[in-house]
């Protein structure tokens, strides 16, 4: 049987303000008894008298307490549910009592604080131990909560196991959801949640695709004199539009990529990318925006002429570092690093994360990384990141290249 609707909406009204209280009420939690009616939409005599039967009628258990007129004895002003029955009213609508869910969360988090993480086993104990100490406090460290042990659990189950293997870059996110064991779109579904799980590990704001995955189907987004040409003679001419986006499916169709642009350049920030778009007046580079080399990236660079230079712009972080890196490790004929030099930052020191000092040996090992050596070193004696991005150089201050004054 359903519960009265006076008891619905006296319920919804303890649980905002007491629900996510783990410790036990020493006072009652009181509402005006007409004020508690007109919530609950019960405004005819009838319905009225018939809920005032139904609270009398818990009165007389000891469920609630009533206040009454002080002369006329008939009406209720107030009803008030002893500290010792909250229980009870949580029980009437089938949820869970705070100390449960928080008890649940921490055994939750307990557990897997108990693996041993195959990667970054300093970081994962730190971060659980960050979740143990916010939970036994009552905070929750979002999107981790501690009221939700269920999402909690789906959540550091999802970060566990796309941190614990090094993905192929261009690896699509659908494939990597099956691969850890959920449906083909479970990473796409809650992939803000995802990225935001993974940035409290790492201490800085993580992206699927700083994985190496890649979402829907994979495309490059390119700005320049380009032609696609097909088997059957044809021949696709961008030359004229200012912003294309050529599918991984018309790259492999396609026999070859011709340009009259003397280079090309990759850029990783997309805001960055539209700036150069603006400024490449002589049309003298082919400009694509990309961080990880997708498959239709790859495709790209197979169809163009092997004398098109490449350069690409990156941030000068270890993320931007370790895509460049992997642009190399994909195309053989080699990619120039283009204006990426530590530079200091106007606020202070910008502190490595675990997820920067995790990639920093790799790229200090890398024998594809020994003109920017120099760079990632200083970067890594400082422990300071710097500034890294590539917004603060501004938009390009010349139209063509080197886009950039000396």
């Amino acid at each position: 049987m359903s519960a009265p609707q006076w008891l619905t909406e006296f319920h919804r009204q303890w649980q905002a303000a007491r629900g996510g209280r783990t410790g036990r009420s020493v006072r009652g939690f009181s509402r005006s008894w007409v004020s508690l009616l007109s919530d609950a939409g019960i405004e005819r005599a009838e319905d009225q008298a018939t809920a005032q039967r139904e609270a009398e009628e818990m009165g007389r258990d000891g469920r609630f307490v009533m206040k009454r007129h002080k002369f006329r004895h008939y009406l209720i002003e107030r009803i008030t549910l002893p500290p010792g029955h909250e229980d009870w009213l949580r029980g009437e609508f089938g949820k869970p009592s705070a100390a449960a869910l928080q008890a649940a969360a921490l055994d939750g988090v307990a557990d897997f604080a108990r693996r041993e993480h195959p990667r970054f086993p300093i970081e994962w104990a730190g971060f659980c131990e960050s979740l143990q100490e916010a939970f036994s406090q009552g905070r929750s460290l979002r999107p981790l909560l501690w009221r939700d042990p269920g999402t909690l659990r789906r959540l550091l189950t999802a970060a566990f196991a796309l941190t614990s293997r090094e993905w192929e870059t261009g690896t699509p996110i659908r494939a990597a959801s099956v691969e850890i064991g959920l449906d083909s779109k479970a990473l796409e579904r809650h992939r803000r949640s995802i990225e935001s799980t993974l940035g409290r590990l790492f201490g800085s704001a993580t992206e699927l695709k700083s994985l190496g995955l890649v979402s829907g189907d994979s495309a490059v987004e390119l700005s320049g004199p380009l032609c696609l040409h097909f088997p059957d003679g044809t021949v696709q001419n961008y030359a004229g539009l200012t912003n294309i986006i050529i599918s991984a499916t018309d790259l492999a169709r396609c026999v070859s990529a011709t340009t009259s642009a003397e280079r090309l350049l990759t850029i990783e920030n997309r805001t960055t990318f539209h700036q150069f778009i603006a400024a490449n007046r002589d049309r003298r580079t082919l400009l694509a925006t990309t961080s990880f080399p997708t498959p239709a990236f790859r495709m790209l660079l197979e169809k163009l002429p092997r004398g098109v230079e490449h350069h690409h712009f990156g941030d000068t972080d270890p993320a931007g570092w370790h895509i460049l890196m992997k642009l190399r490790e994909a195309i053989p004929s080699g990619v120039a690093a283009f204006r990426m030099r530590w530079r200091a930052g106007p606020a202070g020191r910008r502190p490595l994360t675990s997820y920067d000092r995790a990639l920093l040996p790799k790229l200090l090992d890398s024998p594809m990384m020994k003109d920017g050596r120099s760079e990632i070193l200083q970067m890594s004696e400082r422990g300071d990141r710097g500034d890294f991005e590539q917004e603060t150089l501004g938009p390009p201050q010349l139209e063509g290249w080197p886009f950039y004054r000396d």
